[in-house]
């Protein structure tokens, strides 16, 4: 048996067929080439057409805050368009096949948790760093969502306690803030740069790459610092694309031991580990997801 998974985000919409034993194939990429609910709801129809016959639901995640169970999306993240909308109501009415969906920090911790680098905790954080900051709480072994499926929202997170105007966490720790801060140091336009691209420039040494990379670690190990005072976890797993980088995940380590040891009380420090399943995280989470029982059942069926 397979299942289509979906993974939509701020650039396009991943996906792969997605078998029993939780392999992936056939995957491909639909980059962002939609600006209305319903345009976006073609472009998903567009990629089950592809499978139509051939998979037994549709496994979705996606950014924006959601109830996953009636489908109702409270926000659509980086898609506003999708804001206030049933996704799997319009989704299930294109490709008339059983339909799940869930918050994407909330899939990368499920398969992390499922088979990956949670598989030995209890108590976890997992945050996706993309084109926003994603978070997702597992407390018992189980996914919190808090009581109105906002638990773990870091990109909406108070950077500077002190300021009424306070910056968002995403607009620090978003990975098009890190490639837009190098451009700037170097008198480059933003967009000129990116991650490949940026990441090319770290390992040569480029010291403006390796400065905004420092900063870009430095308010996210201050952040990490902030959440385990609050929910004491064992381990926070960082996920998204950015996640297959050694490099980074080697300077986020560091930067967050520096914020646990200007500490002026012993916080217990959490283990900084990179997702397992890096940037297929969030497919097979959503698989996952609906594996559990979450995948809702088409209209006439």
């Amino acid at each position: 048996m397979n299942w289509l998974a979906m993974d939509v985000g701020g650039s396009g919409v991943k996906y792969a067929l997605a078998d029993e034993a939780y392999r992936l194939s056939e995957a491909g990429v639909l980059p962002t080439s939609y600006d209305t609910h319903a345009s976006f709801i073609d472009a998903v129809g567009g990629i089950y057409d592809r499978f139509a016959g051939t998979v037994a639901g549709i496994a979705v995640s996606t950014c924006g805050e959601l109830d996953p169970d009636t489908g109702h999306m409270f926000s659509g993240g980086s898609l506003r368009f999708n804001s206030g909308t049933n996704l799997i109501d319009a989704i299930t009415a294109r490709c008339r096949v059983p339909v799940s969906i869930e918050n994407d920090a909330n899939c990368a911790l499920l398969a992390e948790a499922h088979s990956g680098c949670l598989t030995d905790c209890r108590n976890a954080v997992a945050l996706t760093i993309g084109t926003a900051v994603g978070g997702a709480v597992m407390i018992n072994r189980a996914l919190y969502r808090g009581s109105h499926f906002h638990a773990g929202n870091a990109s909406f997170t108070k950077v500077a306690l002190a300021d009424g105007d306070s910056p968002q966490l995403d607009s620090l720790n978003g990975v098009g803030t890190l490639t837009a801060r190098y451009a700037a140091t170097v008198g480059l336009p933003a967009g000129a740069v990116d991650g490949p691209a940026f990441f090319d420039l770290v390992h040569q040494g480029d010291p403006a790459a390796l400065e905004s990379l420092d900063s870009f670690c430095t308010s996210l190990g201050n952040y990490i610092f902030n959440v385990q005072t609050v929910l004491d976890a064992e381990v926070v797993a960082i996920g998204g694309g950015i996640s297959a980088q050694p490099v980074f995940i080697d300077m986020l380590r560091q930067s967050t031991d520096r914020s646990f040891a200007r500490a002026t009380a012993r916080i217990p420090k959490p283990d900084v580990r990179a997702c397992h399943h890096f940037n297929n995280a969030n497919l097979l989470g959503a698989l996952r997801h609906h594996r559990a029982g979450r995948g809702h059942q088409p209209y006439g069926s």
